[in-house]
Order: C-alpha cells, then structure tokens, then sequence
C-alpha cells in the first residue's frame, strides 16, 4: 500500500476505529495506539479490498483483535499507572456527557454493541461477525445495554444531575 492511499485509509476510518478502541479499552491512550497498530497492519497487509465497506469491516475485526490481545496482556501485569486510571475522553457538551459517562459506564459488550449499532450504523447481524457472537447474543447485548442507560439516565434526571 503506498503512503498516500494509507492517509485517505486513516482519514476515512481513523476516527471510527479510534472510536471502537476507545470503546473497547476506555483509555484514550490505549485507544491511540491501537489506531497507529492498525493502520501499521493495513500498511503492511497490502491486502487488495472489493469494497470500501470490506475494508471497514476488516479494520474493526483486527481493532478489536489487537484491544483484546492488549487486555489479555493487562490482565497478566495487573497494574495500571494511576494516570491511566483517571483518565477519561468525554464530550464537552453538558447535555451528551451523562450519556456518554453512562454508555462507558456499560460492561464491554454492551458499551461495544452500542457503540457499533448507533453511532457506526452496523446492523446486528455485522456486529455479530464483528465481535464473534452470535446475532441473538448482540440483540441482548443491546436490549441489556438500553434498559441500563434508561436506567441509569432516569436517575440522573431525577436527581437533576443532566
């Protein structure tokens, strides 16, 4: 792949595959690294695609590979500079903040599958391919992850925390 096509690569999904890190990792450093892996993996890949949407898909099949390698890999060291631990990338608008503190609040799968269904626009059926589930399993995963934010939102609301 030659450097230039490499750049419009990153330009037209470095954000959503930062996003996805993101999402998997919660640590926006992490998530940052995770970007520059990938698009070094597409660099060296030279992998012909049919499709814009072909090459999407394969993108976020080896972000959340490499995001799963790094937390197996975090799980064995068990430690966490304290930095890390603070951190969190959230939204300066007041009126998305508690929804996205909630949606990172979700566990993995939940936070994932809504993530990919409503911001990215994939259907459930592509989600499933993506994360290695079955589509029933993402459905719940987002029926679970819905009933947890309208929870979690009501309580805010009607402490006036939004």
């Amino acid at each position: 792949m030659d450097p230039a096509a490499l750049e419009e690569t990153a330009r037209q999904y470095g954000d959503t595959i930062y996003r996805v890190a993101l999402q998997y990792t919660q640590n926006t450093a992490d998530a940052e690294d995770m970007l520059q892996e990938v698009l070094l993996e597409r660099f060296r890949a030279r992998t012909p695609f049919d499709t814009p949407e072909h090459e999407r898909h394969w993108l976020l099949r080896v972000t959340i590979n490499k995001c799963k390698n790094l937390l197996r890999a975090r799980k064995r060291r068990r430690t966490v500079p304290l930095e890390e631990a603070m951190e969190l990338q959230a939204p300066a608008e007041p009126e998305s903040r508690a929804l996205y503190e909630a949606v990172c609040a979700l566990p993995r799968e939940q936070r994932l599958a809504v993530d990919l269904y409503y911001y990215e626009g994939y259907p459930t059926a592509e989600i499933a391919a993506l994360l290695g589930a079955r589509e029933a399993t993402v459905r719940t995963w987002l029926r679970r992850g819905r009933m947890k934010l309208k929870q979690t939102l009501k309580e805010a609301w009607d402490n006036d925390e939004l």
